[in-house]
């Protein structure tokens, strides 16, 4: 009868603290009272519920601490304050934490500029699927900055300019096995990030009908991108399509606009053109290409 009494207590309270550690205590409470202050913009208060948590080991809450030290939301700015809480959260493995203590450490704010430790940082950030993390760790690999140049391990952090740079390695068999195919993938991951070189490394090939299908309107399309953020073979090659009428009506006044505009930064191309469409175009046209290029 005994043993059953003592069984029963110890499951009794057994089941008390299992119920006990079950239920959300003062500590939970605070912290997502501190957090919905937070995203209602009530910093003030969000700061004197969260900063507890945080001095608790909390890494989630040591991360908005930091942040809030980072843009002086209910504290003042403190960029040293910033970089202490997101590397309490980072060595947490926090990946916002780790990609933010990255930034820190690759501009020199808050600590000494370190860009070992920034791509440390990024990188453990990345292993754990933070994508603009992945992206500074390439911008790194890319540059050598604090790590070996690599640009393949460039574009494989998503850097859009790595994917230009290795296409053309590709495309040439510099350094590596040349590959036009995987060339032209390279350049078309960078022309889905908008970037100028790549657009016409793609239109090029387009254009030409080489790796790729030979597609007047992609190219077209390419070449008109990138010459609109002034890419000088971009707008070369508009003009010549425009000349030419190739996959667009002709228009020759058109065309001298972005030869025109193109000479500034290749004038030997450029003044190919002039002197092949010269007899193509009269005197006041060119006058007005060129008065569209001043403007």
């Amino acid at each position: 009868m005994q043993h059953t009494f003592v069984r029963g207590l110890a499951m009794a309270i057994g089941l008390g603290i299992f119920l006990f550690s079950l239920a959300p205590g003062p500590a939970r409470a605070d912290n997502a009272i501190g957090m919905a202050a937070l995203e209602a913009g009530d910093f003030k208060r969000a700061h004197a519920l969260l900063l507890p948590e945080a001095e608790a080991g909390n890494a989630v809450a040591q991360y908005e601490i930091g942040r809030m030290y980072d843009r002086g939301l209910g504290v003042d700015f403190d960029a040293a304050a910033a970089a202490e809480w997101f590397r309490a959260a980072a060595e947490q493995d926090n990946a916002r934490a780790q990609h933010a203590l990255g930034t820190y450490f690759e501009e020199g704010k808050g600590v000494r500029q370190d860009m070992a430790q920034a791509a440390h940082w990024y990188g453990r950030a990345a292993a754990l699927g933070n994508a603009k993390a992945a992206r500074n760790l390439g911008n790194l690999y890319l540059e050598g900055n604090g790590v070996t140049r690599d640009l393949v391990r460039a574009a494989d952090g998503g850097n859009s300019k790595a994917y230009k740079n290795l296409g053309y390695m590709y495309y040439f068999g510099t350094g590596v096995v040349q590959d036009l195919q995987h060339a032209a993938d390279l350049f078309r991951l960078g022309a889905a990030d908008d970037q100028a070189k790549s657009e016409f490394a793609l239109g090029f090939l387009h254009y030409h009908g080489e790796v790729v299908d030979r597609d007047l309107a992609s190219a077209l399309a390419l070449f008109q991108s990138s010459a609109a953020k002034g890419h000088a073979d971009g707008q070369i090659f508009l003009g010549r399509m425009l000349a030419e009428g190739e996959g667009i009506e002709q228009d020759m006044a058109e065309a001298w606009f972005w030869f025109t505009l193109a000479e500034a930064q290749e004038p030997p191309t450029a003044s190919y053109y002039f002197a092949k469409y010269a007899g193509a175009i009269d005197t006041t046209h060119k006058e007005a290409a060129r008065l569209r290029v001043r403007l």
